[in-house]
């Protein structure tokens, strides 16, 4: 909504004779209360004009004051290096309204990505292994971006890299072969599957010879042998069955699924590609791609055995993703540790001559911390499941709902959509790149920064506009000029701009503080100023803004993939 108030400003200046460099660029949304809707530093204009930046805020200011109400402009006043812009109430709560008028009341929907495709690749767990809780950032993150980059129109394929190849099949594989009788497939396939898959390893501890044989087990599969064919058959199809209870609870959906065996036939011509541009060269065995230049360890393509790695496949899915899917951008939601991995696969693109190499990014992520496990391991088997995280939560909102709310309607319901966005929140209103504190209290905190507090003011709107009972005003009949309805107007006015951004950088914690802000802002007027019982025209301003707050916090929640409860 800030691009049609940019524009005046934009108008305002060229018809005032300025020529400033790069707008709409520089306008933005100024970071204090009561400074307006719009600020544009002048640091630039400053730096050629060899002038101190307040005092070319001065003159700018002053020369723009004269025709600014032409433009619905009240104030131009000058802050340090900064000219700022007061539109008037009119002109905001008019823009609030269309808004709030148009298909869906979309507020923060652009078309900027219309005609192009994102390719993005997250959650994608290890099959044989449960998903435990460091699997919800890959997942709840990837799923954020996924509906950040339809707001902006993108054509989006959501990919499943489902990690369903390499070695660690070998060794399943062997184990099934061998201790697979002693375990109730028929009644617990999954449990039997993840503890074959600890038990290996635990041996291997003490057995050096199960590596080798797991190792050769797995070229066995990659050379098609029916037999551990059948058995990786069985745990993908084990595996995939109990990973969609999961992502069917926190609302995750895949377009594809395309696991690494998917490359198997495809490798070898990426290796030919590698070879016709004298790349790939031999190290002690091993088949590589140096990258000393760059600082980089050698990038793996061919393990001594002759068995492919991780970077093989991830050069044949990036090659598949662009020429066959047709992805402008493609993005890998995977976890910090594995970014010199991801330097080197681009590296490689790069060096391939794939100038679309510039397209591909890694979306990285810090761990979860927790005081007593520190971080975990699927092969010792501490981990803390996905699943029992979940229901922890969904149990614990049962329990709050029974002491607060005991005769409330559908609390299975409501239970679970506040316990899973209660989760999903205290997620992604972090910084995906920080590491992130697991702490029970504040995730279910009703009234601190957390996914409950956020869900309740929405549903805390729906209440007021149940109780108004009467269609929402199509214009705001009084203007709104209190410094909390002013406030609250103008954070909703930015929110657009937040989305925007939010994509731009893969980064989700954006959206959720703003929300959390949005929040913090109606509360604060609905604590001072009545909304029903006042003379009507102002009755029915409020309203709207009622209305356009909870159309607001509700896309916003829906952009973090968490629902909304009818009440709480």
């Amino acid at each position: 909504m800030l691009g049609t108030l940019k524009s005046q400003v934009v108008d305002l200046l060229k018809i005032s004779g300025i020529d400033f460099p790069g707008l709409p660029g520089p306008i933005e949304a100024p970071k204090r209360p009561g400074h307006g809707h719009l600020a544009l530093p002048v640091f630039v204009l400053a730096k050629e004009k060899k002038k101190a930046p307040p005092l070319v805020a001065q003159e700018l200011a002053a020369q723009l004051a004269s025709r600014a109400s032409e433009f619905g402009i009240d104030k131009v006043e000058a802050l340090a290096g900064f000219v700022n812009f007061h539109f008037s109430p009119r002109v905001v709560q008019d823009l609030l309204v269309e808004t709030l008028k148009s298909e869906a009341g979309r507020f923060a929907f652009s078309s900027r990505g219309a005609g192009k495709t994102m390719v993005i690749d997250f959650s994608s767990p290890n099959v044989a292994k449960p998903m435990h809780v460091g699997h919800l950032r890959a997942t709840v993150i990837g799923q954020s971006i996924v509906n950040l980059a339809k707001s902006q129109g993108y054509k989006v394929i959501g990919l499943n890299h489902l990690g369903d190849w390499g070695v660690q099949f070998g060794n399943l594989a062997w184990a099934y072969q061998n201790w697979g009788s002693e375990y109730p497939f028929v009644e617990k396939p999954f449990e039997s599957l993840f503890q074959l898959y600890v038990r290996f390893h635990q041996a291997a501890e003490t057995d050096a010879d199960l590596a080798r044989k797991g190792a050769e087990t797995f070229v066995k599969l990659e050379n098609g042998d029916p037999e551990i064919t059948k058995i990786w058959k069985m745990v993908v199809e084990i595996s995939l069955k109990e990973y969609s209870k999961l992502w069917g609870l926190l609302g995750v959906q895949h377009d594809l699924v395309r696991g690494e065996s998917f490359y198997n036939d495809r490798l070898r011509d990426v290796e030919q590609r590698l070879e016709d541009k004298g790349l790939l060269v031999e190290s002690d065995g091993a088949m590589v791609v140096r990258l000393d230049d760059e600082g980089m360890a050698p990038c793996l393509i061919r393990k001594t055995d002759g068995a492919s790695l991780y970077a093989t496949r991830d050069l044949a899915s990036a090659i598949y993703r662009r020429e066959d899917l047709k992805a402008d951008l493609n993005l890998y939601v995977v976890g910090a540790e594995q970014t010199l991995h991801f330097r080197q696969v681009f590296s490689v693109l790069k060096r391939l001559g794939y100038s679309w190499w510039e397209t591909c990014h890694h979306v990285s992520f810090g761990m979860y911390r927790f005081k007593d496990i520190g971080k975990m391991s699927s092969r010792k088997g501490n981990v803390i499941l996905l699943d029992d995280v979940l229901s922890k939560a969904i149990s614990m909102v049962k329990e709050i709902i029974e002491q607060k709310n005991p005769s409330l309607q559908d609390k299975e319901k409501v239970a679970e959509q506040v316990g899973v966005g209660a989760i999903i929140f205290n997620d992604l209103m972090n910084d995906r790149v920080k590491n992130v504190d697991f702490d029970w209290e504040r995730i279910l905190d009703f009234e601190g920064d957390s996914g409950p507090y956020v869900q309740y003011c929405a549903v805390r709107c729906q209440s007021l506009i149940k109780k108004y009972n009467r269609p929402i005003a199509t214009k705001m009949k009084v203007d709104l000029t209190t410094l909390e309805e002013s406030e609250l107007i103008r954070s909703m006015l930015s929110f657009s701009d937040t989305v925007s951004t939010a994509f731009d950088h893969f980064k989700p914690h954006l959206v959720a503080t703003h929300l959390l802000e949005i929040c913090r802002l109606f509360n604060h007027f609905y604590s001072k100023h009545r909304i029903l019982g006042e003379e009507e025209g102002l009755v029915e301003s409020r309203m709207v803004l009622v209305a356009a707050t909870q159309q607001v916090l509700s896309q916003g929640l829906g952009l973090l993939n968490i629902q909304v409860p009818e009440a709480m």
